[in-house]
């Protein structure tokens, strides 16, 4: 077995890491970079911070992650909200990896016109937004990050990817990217006999348009459910 992540290198090398330490061979040929944007929250009273990415933790200037780390903080995941402590967030909360549970756990505690800062980037889904502008919540939302495609891919170093026999993948925009370069890079025959493992239905949607049908999807958006299609445990 030998698995193709295509994650930027920020999320990439930790998922390499616990796949070769499950014995897994795998391949990192990210076809997206993380570049921050330069924008900077507002000074201004603040009820609850919402992230989405620990990539927008990455690209939280220090300044302004100093400012915030005291106040209730929710995370989109388990991964976002480990990365938000170890940079000093004092009290986080945790959904359950989507984003219309974010929704739900922060409308549990809050109510509008409370306050919210929502440290994200683009491109997105806007269902965050939504879910709030549904509560009569107005968030702030500030893009901190912005992925962008690597061009050209798979690049030198990691032309063994024809060599794998399993995709993971871990968000749409990332898929379309993927599907875009592998076409430019005339690999869409090697992805389209691919195994793929999608974080969810969203994400599978793409390679299913394309004509892929190997695909499984995670029993729910986390990274451990998506590695458990490949039977790798939490260590």
């Amino acid at each position: 077995m030998r698995v193709l992540v295509t994650r930027p290198i920020e999320d990439g090398a930790g998922t390499i890491e616990r796949l070769k330490k499950a014995g897994i061979e795998a391949i990192l040929a990210p076809v997206t970079a993380i570049t921050g944007t330069g924008n900077i929250p507002p000074a201004q009273n603040i009820d609850a911070v919402l992230i989405s990415s620990a990539n927008a933790i990455r690209h939280l200037p220090e300044t302004a992650r100093a400012g915030l780390s005291a106040i209730p903080t929710f995370c989109v995941g388990e991964k976002t909200a480990s990365v938000a402590r170890h940079a000093g967030f004092q009290s986080v909360m945790t959904g359950t990896g989507d984003g219309r549970a974010l929704v739900n756990l922060v409308a549990s505690k809050f109510r509008a016109p409370a306050a919210l800062l929502y440290l994200t980037g683009t491109p997105r889904k806007p269902f965050i937004e939504d879910g709030l502008s549904h509560q009569g919540f107005q968030p702030i939302v500030i893009e901190l990050y912005q992925t962008v495609q690597i061009d050209p891919w798979p690049g030198m170093a990691c032309l063994e990817v024809e060599t794998c026999n399993f995709g993971l993948h871990f968000s749409r925009a990332s898929v379309e990217a993927l599907l875009k370069a592998a076409e430019v890079a005339r690999l869409s025959e090697f992805l389209l006999g691919l195994n793929h493992l999608c974080l969810s239905e969203d994400v599978a949607t793409p390679l299913r348009e394309a004509g892929c049908s190997k695909i499984r999807i995670a029993p729910k958006p986390t990274e451990e459910d998506l590695l458990a299609l490949l039977h790798i445990k939490e260590t």
